[in-house]
């Protein structure tokens, strides 16, 4: 089942300056997993769309406990976090395939109560190579899994 939930929608055009919305797919990773090993069709994978706030102070992906079980990704337990309130413990899920355009990552989600705004954390924009430009509150593609390793041979 695809369904759009618009989380950037409980801005109003004035509140939405600084905000980056996204169109995000997020899949069952075993399901996802068994379609690449050709055990299941694409339209057997369990995968909600929605339309996610980049949030760039958040380290894992996060969704409404509703769509976490839509999906049906099992609870990984309880685990302390620092948010802007301080420290307090967060739900975690099993892990989800995210696609943001024709980028994919793999991060566990932090569910959330139901009916708050699904939210893109730094893990998935790092996998997928994208970085936020202040300038014009845009994602740019880069490269994924960029990394500033010299050998010794370089």
């Amino acid at each position: 089942m695809i369904r759009y939930l618009c989380a950037c929608g409980v801005f109003s055009a004035a509140d939405a300056m600084g905000h980056i919305c996204v169109k995000a797919t997020f899949y069952n990773a075993v399901d996802y997993v068994q379609y690449l090993e050709g055990k299941r069709r694409l339209e057997e994978v369990r995968k909600v769309e929605v339309e996610a706030l980049v949030d760039t102070g958040a380290t894992f992906p996060a969704l409404p406990e509703d769509v976490v079980a839509e999906l049906a990704l099992p609870s990984l337990g309880e685990r302390s976090a620092e948010a802007a309130e301080g420290v307090g413990k967060v739900r975690l899920a099993a892990n989800a395939i995210v696609k943001i355009e024709d980028r994919i990552a793999e991060s566990p989600i932090i569910v959330r109560p139901r009916g708050t705004a699904p939210l893109i954390g730094v893990v998935v924009l790092e996998q997928m190579g994208y970085r936020v430009d202040p300038a014009t509150g845009k994602l740019i593609k880069g490269l994924p899994f960029a990394l500033n390793v010299r050998s010794k041979y370089d």
